[in-house]
Order: C-alpha cells, then sequence, then structure tokens
C-alpha cells in the first residue's frame, strides 16, 4: 500500500472510530490567524513544533482538550529550543519561546467556534501578535490552555504554518441536521478598554442573525512593556 495513503488512514482512524458508521460532514467552525513577521528563528522553530503537536487533534462531545498535555514538555531532549520569552516585560532566552504564539491562535479560534475554556491565562505583557485581552500563556506544568467541547458532535483541530502566518482552525465533524442548526449560529468577539493597560473580553452570541447572549470571556491586565 503507498506510504501515502497509509498515512491518510492514520490520520483519519481515530476519527472514523469516533463517528463509526454515522454520515458525518466536515465544516469549519472558525479560522483564526496570526503573524510570524518579527519572530526569530528559535521561536518559529518551537512554534512549528507545537502546531504539529496540535494538528488534528479530536475533541469529542463534552471532552476537555489540553494544550500542555498534547505538546508536552518543552526539552531540549524533545527538541525544543531556547528563544525570547518575556518574563515581566524583558525578553530573556527560555526553552520553548515561541509556542505561545499557537495556544493564543487556537484560544481564539476556539472562542469564535463556540468552545468552552476551562483554563486561559494572560501574558504579564501582552504580545504584540494578537490583539490585548486575546492572548494564552502557556507554561508547561504551570499555566495550561484547556477547552471543553460542549456540542453533540466532535471536533477536531486543524493548526498549520501558511507563509509567514500560524493558522488555526476548528473543524465540526456533523451530520446533515447538525450542520443545518449550525448554520443559524454565530460567534463573534469585542474587545472593551477598562483601562489603559486592562482589557475585557467579550464573546457575542448570534442565531438567526439576532444577538441572544453576551459572554464575558476574560478580564486581562498587563504590565507596560520597559
Amino acid at each position: 500500500m503507498p506510504l501515502v495513503r497509509l498515512v491518510v488512514i492514520f490520520w483519519a482512524l481515530p476519527i472514523l472510530m469516533l463517528l463509526g458508521c454515522q454520515r458525518h460532514r466536515p465544516i469549519v467552525l472558525s479560522t483564526f490567524r496570526t503573524s510570524l513577521e518579527g519572530r526569530t528563528e528559535g521561536q518559529r522553530h518551537n512554534a512549528l513544533k507545537a502546531v504539529r503537536a496540535i494538528n488534528g487533534a479530536v475533541i469529542p462531545p463534552n471532552e476537555t482538550f489540553s494544550f500542555n498535555s498534547r505538546v508536552g514538555s518543552w526539552t531540549r531532549e524533545r527538541g525544543f529550543v531556547r528563544a525570547p520569552v518575556s518574563l515581566g516585560g524583558v525578553l530573556v532566552p527560555s526553552w520553548g519561546g515561541g509556542v505561545c504564539q499557537v495556544s493564543t491562535t487556537l484560544y481564539v479560534a476556539a472562542l469564535l467556534a463556540g468552545l468552552e475554556v476551562s483554563e486561559r491565562h494572560s501574558h504579564a505583557v501582552a504580545p504584540s501578535y494578537v490583539p490585548t485581552g486575546m492572548d494564552a500563556a502557556v507554561a508547561y506544568g504551570v499555566a495550561d490552555l484547556k477547552l471543553r467541547n460542549p456540542f453533540q458532535f466532535p471536533v477536531q483541530v486543524r493548526c498549520m504554518v501558511e507563509g509567514n502566518q500560524i493558522v488555526c482552525q476548528v473543524i465540526g465533524l456533523m451530520t446533515s441536521k447538525q450542520e443545518r442548526e449550525r448554520k443559524r449560529i454565530r460567534f463573534q468577539l469585542k474587545r472593551e478598554l477598562v483601562s489603559p493597560m486592562q482589557v475585557r473580553l467579550w464573546r457575542l452570541h448570534f442565531y438567526d442573525g439576532k444577538l441572544v447572549r453576551r459572554e464575558l470571556c476574560n478580564e486581562s491586565s498587563y504590565l507596560q512593556s520597559q
């Protein structure tokens, strides 16, 4: 059997086992991108490793995804390198620098898809690759990003690097009936500036084009960059 075919079967097997014999279609629920412009070679290297680790992850209904469990520890033995991270606004080299851009990109994609966020942390200093309040800092063993699938269908994380951008998508694996219902639902994010260094992030829920709910996602405070 050709190698390409084997890879496709291996990648799709968890989904096929999860869905059984029902006919499900992959539907893009959300897409979010962040730019790699200005990132160092080490940050790009670590980000790419995290991208590859989370790509293809399937979250069954009512189950929770852990970013740290999926990516693992950021050690030299596992192929990560030292790269700049912000500690109190000061850039210092540390193992896995750059991984937070992947967790941030996934965080926003998850919010736009309607996933629940059970754990999220802000950076001490707001990163430049995303609007304030929309970041998600991670540190293995210390701070995680955890996402829960509240839907009656499984979702899949797709993450890749396209040109100079990290792209995260959340894919719903739905029946035709679920797809028709989902088309009536839309999510939108809105930032509210509380003070120059404090922001609230709201998720707006729309049904048939009408706003039906405002949900507070987080309220984040940041230090000024040095």
